[in-house]
């Protein structure tokens, strides 16, 4: 009696937890300085000071600014934001800002410009999906500058913002299946996304990415199946109840 009671609840326990493991999905993406998340898990971008291109006249600090990417038909324009992200940069430096209010009252110099957000996972990551714009291009890097590159930068052959991807018009997109080894990296813990933006023809500049990571292995099975599993350990528990009987 008491081991089919034990049978029971056990049966009963691993139907509720089974149908209660699940995923994380952490969503990521880019947003300025004191602006509003968008429901992002990462920090806002920040503008890496020291590695950056200098600029005359300009003073730089970590902060980032949205900036507005114009829409067509007028030229010229970058493509919309990615989902849950801004365009960002160290200043106003995008399409719709005139030569002469731009940092320093120029636009920004050739030379590559670096920024950084960080994230944090709660188990190693299962799956990922990372998507960047850019002007004129970018790397992008997990968890270092030289090292472990999530995207590579192209080529800088510009025609508007630049024609091969990564550029500022035509979204660039990786998953796990294309970049296993960043999966492997993404372990439990705090890890830092560094943005190299390489400035080939000194007019505009910025950064959008938009993206998702996974962790956890255990997927909800469908209710189908948690019911047969859960009919099954219960009838089993029925059946040791009804033999214990029978032996009284």
């Amino acid at each position: 009696m008491k081991l089919s009671l034990k049978l029971c609840a056990v049966s009963m326990a691993a139907v509720f937890s089974t149908s209660i493991a699940s995923a994380t999905t952490y969503q990521i993406g880019s947003y300025a300085t004191g602006q509003p998340n968008l429901g992002n898990s990462n920090t806002a971008m920040a503008f890496d000071t020291v590695n950056s291109q200098p600029n005359i006249g300009v003073v730089y600090t970590p902060a980032t600014v949205a900036v507005n990417p114009g829409a067509p038909p007028i030229p010229p324009y970058w493509g919309p934001p990615l989902p849950n992200s801004t365009w960002v940069s160290f200043g106003q430096t995008g399409p719709t800002t005139p030569f002469s209010a731009q940092p320093g009252g120029h636009f920004a110099q050739n030379g590559n410009y670096y920024f950084t957000t960080t994230m944090f996972l709660d188990a190693q990551a299962t799956a990922f999906t990372f998507s960047v714009l850019a002007d004129d291009t970018t790397a992008v890097y997990l968890d270092g500058q030289t090292g472990n590159a999530l995207v590579g930068a192209s080529s800088g052959n510009n025609v508007i913002c630049n024609t091969d991807r990564p550029n500022c018009l035509d979204i660039t997109t990786v998953t796990e299946a294309q970049v296993p080894t960043a999966l492997a990296l993404l372990t439990p813990g705090f890890h830092t996304l560094t943005f190299q933006v390489e400035q080939l023809r000194s007019i505009d500049l910025g950064v959008d990415f938009s993206g998702t990571v996974t962790t956890g292995s255990s997927p909800i099975p469908e209710p189908s199946s948690l019911l047969l599993l859960g009919t099954g350990l219960i009838g089993s528990a029925g059946a040791m109840f009804r033999k214990a009987r029978a032996r009284r």
